[in-house]
């Protein structure tokens, strides 16, 4: 029988069941809430998992909205640092006998965030939702629809042990139909005795009638083709596509236009709403963010940007337009009117916002969509095209064909400038520096080494090459263009952007606690790269407070491929007195791999794969050896040391229960030979290698745990006859010098970790950044790796405590084990010769790595070494007795041991 569907959330699971209970268990009749419409009987019933019933019905009711209030629901106060929303999802619908009247089940689900550990924003928060399951009518008898639904919703418990149930909730929803600039909003409530009232606000859905056509000024220079943006095909969705999303807001001489009537001067805009129609019609809906939201959802913990939930919250700008695309001038004309509390006014429609693709780049435009904002209300001459006053506003990271795209530098002369006053730049390197092989050496990641903080550097030009944008015309436009102007020329005129997040101290209410919340920079650069020297003098800009400062000078030392990391800073050209003046930044860069290294990379992991499976599949085969010796040697396993074989088991056992979830992968939407599904319809994936690695690890633990548990029983019975006493006197012995010197290794290990500064530094930092092992946990793993390469001392030790010559440990267990343990760093100095380790330890090391053992040119000589001595060792202690090298114990009556001299025997 199939297993039936549940959610992955027991809460969500338990929800659902109870929501689909809950219209049978309704206390309050639909009448006594909803005074309209009549009920209605039903006439066709029509339903679909995951279909829009609603659309079907040519029902105008929306998907998704923002909520206010909900404090009793156990939802934050509203703030715009809290990113909210709901969502309207249809579950059933029906004709009635009334056809303006329609029968609807569907369930509304509140999202927000709620406190934990007090009330204040000092404390954590976490993601809260609250379920409802709701029945009515939507009716559309009228200019403006109504619907109204009664029900019963869920909510987790504060000890998050159940649901709590809450009963008699209404929701009522006012519909324009059709929508228009100035009605583009759905409203309603909802309300319980339990909770009060709820408002909700959504973006009209639907039928949409569209005002006049707006005018727009030409645009700031040349336009890009259509043919060229829409790939030779004009589709509303794509250029719906294309405009969604962010956009940064620059306001000429750093203020907002008088007149403007936005409220307050914004950092950022987003539409997140946007909808096409016949003959190119589109409209919009757009939100502005404070300039302090992004710090504050990251100082809470929110990693979802407030303006992303969709909707304004109280306090926020927003806009609504409308207006057509005109594709035989390749720009988009919008008329748009301010919203006030989820109403629009006419008296704030005066504002024209257009859209264009602009098809030249600069130091100050580097952007695939561009547009103006400006108010026509305040242009006291009445010319509609004035551009006197307008915000810009821009959106980048495109990832598309920008072939048909120029760049006008601007700067370089100036960038050549400073170039030639330090002689430093101009001093050719030792090494291989980014040149003729790909871009992609040119980019580069960066720390801070004066702040906290991290960042990345990208060209997005290359002499007279376009970099930026798609990877297979960036690779044909440097293969064309940019070698070979690199052959020609030692200065390459070049462009970057840069992108830093530095780190802040955010001081909270206890002195104890201080947050770090980064600061966004983002700098437009240009100038020139020495190919001798790899250096890079560029000339930036980075728009701060809605205003450009273009008197910035940064300098970068490239990494040398494959070779040591680079430096770099970024400074001000400005005088200490000017209020844009900063201290300089200074940096550390590292280069991702060459694309011919990254190959042998991959192919250097693919082979230590194989090497570690086989290293691991001939343990298993040693084991079987010394178990079978064992069977023909009855006195063997008496005489082998249980201290040995404990930490070999142990050290088989470490590897299955450490990091076990390495082993899953999420889907993420790609499949490989790599992987296997686990299960029908999941998204877990299990890694082949890893699979087939610990199905080996499995075994030879299993076949050691074996070889131990038969070991213990042969001494136990070797004891019940009066043979085994020495044997355990012996094994103590062993313990008690073996312990303290793993001990005492172990806390040599501990003690460098002990300082209170050692995680606070810019390279532990970037290492959790990127997810590299805490060093504390590395070097105790890496120790575990050293006793196990020394794991004959225990045998040794006995025997030399038991006068032992038997024949205990097989040769192929011992020195198969020996060269097992040895093989690591005989790789690792191999490895060394023809792979440079940058400053970041090489996480991707599959076998030789820090989780098997201690790696140095010391310690792969030291290692080997001593391994081999002690197999030497154990061979002759084997052949000519455990007290070969100078004496014998023997026992006393009573019980201890005395040492005599060899030549007495």
């Amino acid at each position: 029988m199939a297993r039936p569907w549940c959610p992955d959330d027991a809460y969500a699971c338990l929800s659902l069941l109870l929501l689909l209970l809950l219209p049978a268990a309704m206390a309050t009749s639909y009448s006594s809430l909803c005074s309209f419409p009549a009920e209605a009987a039903d006439l066709v019933v029509t339903a679909g998992e995951h279909q829009s019933i609603a659309d079907r019905l040519n029902l105008p009711l929306p998907s998704d909205g923002y909520f206010s209030g909900g404090d009793k629901l156990l939802f934050a106060s509203d703030d715009h640092r809290l990113p909210r929303s709901f969502s309207f999802f249809t579950r059933r619908a029906a004709r009635t006998t009334d056809p303006a009247i329609t029968h609807l089940v569907a369930t509304v689900t509140l999202s927000g965030y709620r406190f934990f550990g007090g009330r204040s924003w000092r404390t954590n928060v976490s993601a809260h939702s609250v379920s409802f399951d709701l029945e009515g009518y939507y009716s559309n008898d009228s200019a403006s629809a109504a619907l109204c639904m009664v029900g019963s919703g869920s909510r987790a418990r504060d000890d998050g042990l159940g649901v709590v149930i809450i009963p008699d909730v209404a929701l009522r929803l006012r519909l324009p139909r059709p929508a228009t600039l100035t009605r583009p909003f759905v409203t309603g409530r909802l309300e319980g005795p339990d909770f009060g009232a709820v408002t909700l606000v959504a973006y009209a859905e639907g039928d949409y009638k569209y005002g006049e056509a707006a005018s727009c000024p030409t645009p700031p220079g040349a336009v890009r083709s259509e043919s060229k943006v829409f790939d030779g095909n004009f589709t509303c969705d794509r250029l719906g596509a294309l405009l969604r999303g962010s956009y940064t807001m620059e306001y000429a001489e750093g203020r907002a236009p008088s007149g403007f009537p936005l409220r307050q001067r914004h950092r950022s805009m987003h539409i997140s709403e946007i909808y096409c129609g016949e003959n190119g019609a589109v409209r919009a809906y757009m939100v502005f963010d404070f300039d302090d939201a992004s710090s504050d959802a990251i100082l809470l913990g929110i990693h979802e940007a407030p303006w992303r939930r969709g909707f304004q919250a109280d306090g926020d700008e927003a806009l609504v337009a409308d207006g057509f695309w005109k594709p035989s001038q390749g720009r988009l004309c919008l008329r748009a009117c301010r919203t006030v509390r989820s109403t629009v006014r006419e008296s704030d429609c005066g504002i024209r916002i257009h859209f264009w693709f602009p098809a030249v780049w600069s130091i100050q435009q580097r952007s695939f969509v561009a547009g103006m904002i400006r108010n026509t209300r305040s242009d006291d001459d009445g010319d509609t095209n004035k551009m006197s006053g307008a915000i810009s506003v821009s959106r980048t990271g495109f990832r598309g064909d920008l072939s048909d795209i120029k760049y006008h530098y601007t700067r370089v002369e100036d960038a050549k400038n400073y170039y030639h006053s330090n002689p430093e730049l101009s001093k050719e390197r030792n090494g291989r520096f980014p040149g003729n092989y790909s871009y992609r050496d040119f980019a580069f990641s960066l720390y801070m080494t004066t702040h906290g903080g991290y960042g990345y550097a990208s060209p997005v030009t290359l002499g007279s090459a376009m970099v930026d944008g798609g990877t297979l015309t960036a690779d044909d436009a440097f293969s064309r263009h940019a070698v070979a102007e690199m052959i020609k020329q030692r200065l390459l005129s070049v462009s970057y952007e840069f992108d830093i997040h530095l780190y802040r101290r955010v001081n909270s209410s206890r002195a104890w606690n201080v947050s770090r919340v980064p600061d966004r920079w983002r700098v437009s650069a240009e100038g020139v790269y020495d190919t001798k020297s790899g250096t890079l003098c560029m000339v930036g800009c980075r728009v701060i407070n809605s205003s450009s400062d273009c008197q910035i000078l940064v300098t970068v030392q490239l990494p040398a491929l494959g070779g040591e990391d680079g430096t770099g800073s970024i400074s001000s050209l400005r005088k200490k007195s000017d209020t844009l003046f900063f201290e300089t930044l200074s940096f550390a860069a590292y280069g991702a791999q060459p694309a011919i290294e990254a190959a042998q990379a991959i192919s250097r992991v693919d082979t230590e794969r194989i090497m570690l499976v086989t290293s691991m599949t001939l343990s298993c085969v040693f084991l079987v050896l010394q178990l079978r010796h064992a069977r023909k040697n009855p006195d063997a396993l008496p005489a082998t040391s249980i201290t040995m074989l404990a930490v070999l088991a142990l050290g088989y056992m470490i590897p299955l229960v450490v990091n076990y979830e390495a082993m899953f992968v999420d889907d993420g939407g790609s499949r490989n030979r790599h992987f296997i599904e686990l299960e029908r319809g999941g998204r877990r994936w299990l890694e082949l290698n890893e699979f087939v690695l610990r199905l080996s690890t499995m075994v030879a633990f299993v076949l050691q745990l074996r070889l131990l548990l038969l070991a213990l029983s042969a001494r136990s019975t070797a004891g019940a006859s009066g043979g085994g006493d020495d044997r355990w006197a012996a094994e103590r012995s062993t313990l008690w010098i073996c312990l303290p010197l793993y001990i005492a290794g172990a806390i040599l290990i501990w003690i460098p970790h002990i300082g209170d500064g050692h995680d606070h530094q810019p390279l532990s930092q970037m290492k959790s950044a990127i997810h590299v092992p805490p060093p504390l946990s590395d070097d105790l793993l890496s120790y575990a790796g050293l006793i196990l390469d020394g794991f004959l001392l225990p045998q040794i030790v006995s025997n030399a405590f038991s006068a032992s010559r038997v024949n205990a440990i097989s040769p192929w267990f011992y020195v198969g084990g020996t060269a097992i343990r040895a093989a690591p760093h005989a790789y690792d100095g191999l490895r060394a010769r023809g792979y440079v380790q940058r400053w970041i330890p090489s996480y991707i090391d599959v076998y030789a790595g820090p989780r098997d053992g201690l790696f140095s040119v010391a310690w792969d000589v030291v290692i080997p070494c001593g391994a081999a001595a002690l197999a030497v060792l154990l061979f002759f202690q084997q052949r000519l007795g455990g007290d070969f090298l100078c004496c014998v114990k023997r026992r006393k009556p009573g019980g201890s041991y005395e040492i005599v001299s060899t030549s007495t025997l």
